[in-house]
């Protein structure tokens, strides 16, 4: 069975450096760096400045949209990384989810996201890339100023079933939701489905899954501060998505229920025209005053990746067997502290885990 890599969620922000360093320490392998403009800082910056920080961890958007930059302008992006850092570089791409919404766009169509990743693989191979009648290529293909020819993985993040096939004919890696064992087998269906349409071959697509987990030792570290702030952002986060797109009767979890409706009826008094800016106020990064009163410990665990240290190892144990190629976690708050945790903790119950980062 191959090994599993370990990847992490962060934002962009021009104090990367301290929680890129934490990462590679606690040997995580991937560090993706959020993409939504209105929200955080810039991630090309963001990203330079996680890999001057550091020396073996590789980093890349998690992820960037064709909504944001013209496919040349991604090659630059991606050609001056590995310019710096050749062999530490990554990218992720999908519709968009925040970075269009905070800004009161439409997400772009996968047939978008799909002719992007086509194009700037070319730009960065040092090729040519003709678009609707125009062609681009990086003009100066040397230092100082990009290094062309460097292999990059490709990882496109598609969690419906349409999407997974389609992305399979330009995708190195697939992200997808962590939902358990059945929905990652019928994900990898649908991906070999896609791959198989345009001549490749299934196997040579990873599959990585979007998750969060947090080890705790007791009831009292669950209810700490340290574990409010990195959790609390993540469960806002849950609460806006359901409240934006309304599941069918049922599915919603009960202990998240009340939470949903007072969201709704809180952002229904906000003018129109400004909710897409209150819904992103604070994603994935911290819990606005106003919204304060809908972390409670009860919901958090609603969650249902915070866990005892064993519970945390057993997941991880059980996306190993269900053949997860990538794991990739996220998580608010204090990130070196959580990086520490994870490490502390979860080490010495998956070793296989951590030996796999080493190499």
């Amino acid at each position: 069975m191959s090994g599993v890599t370990l990847g992490l969620y962060t934002d962009a922000s021009v104090e990367i450096g301290g929680v890129a360093r934490a990462a590679e320490s606690a040997r995580f392998s991937t560090l993706w760096v959020y993409d939504s403009p209105a929200v955080f800082s810039d991630t090309s910056i963001a990203c330079l400045l996680a890999l001057q920080s550091t020396d073996s961890i590789v980093v890349g958007p998690g992820v960037a949209s064709p909504v944001q930059r013209p496919p040349v302008y991604t090659a630059q992006f991606l050609t001056t990384m590995l310019l710096l850092a050749p062999g530490r570089v990554t990218f992720g791409i999908g519709t968009g989810n925040s970075s269009a919404h905070s800004v009161g766009l439409r997400p772009a169509t996968m047939g978008r996201v799909i002719d992007h990743v086509a194009d700037v693989r070319e730009l960065v191979a040092g090729n040519e890339a003709a678009r609707d009648g125009t062609t681009t290529r990086l003009l100066h293909q040397q230092p100082p100023w990009v290094r062309t020819g460097s292999p990059i993985e490709y990882w496109v993040s598609a969690f419906g079933a349409r999407g997974q096939r389609r992305a399979a004919s330009v995708a190195d890696g697939i992200l997808v939701r962590w939902e358990g064992r059945s929905a990652l087998r019928r994900a990898r269906a649908e991906i070999a489905e896609g791959a198989r349409a345009v001549g490749k071959n299934p196997q040579a697509i990873k599959v990585g899954v979007v998750t969060m987990l947090y080890p705790y030792l007791d009831d009292h570290d669950l209810a700490s501060p340290e574990a409010r702030a990195a959790l609390g952002p993540l469960l806002i986060s849950r609460i806006r998505y359901l409240a934006a797109n309304p599941p069918e009767k049922g599915t919603v979890p009960p202990g998240l229920e009340a939470a949903v409706r007072e969201y709704v009826d809180l952002m229904s008094a906000r003018p129109e025209s400004h909710r897409h800016l209150d819904n992103y106020l604070g994603y994935l990064v911290f819990v606005p005053p106003s919204l304060e009163f809908l972390v409670t410990a009860e919901r958090i665990e609603e969650l249902g990746s915070v866990g005892s240290p064993d519970f945390v190892a057993s997941e991880l144990v059980e996306m190993r067997e269900a053949g997860v190629d990538h794991v990739s976690l996220q998580m608010a708050g204090d990130q070196t502290a959580y990086c520490n945790r994870f490490a502390n903790q979860i080490e010495p119950l998956c070793p296989w885990m951590f030996a796999q980062q080493r190499g």
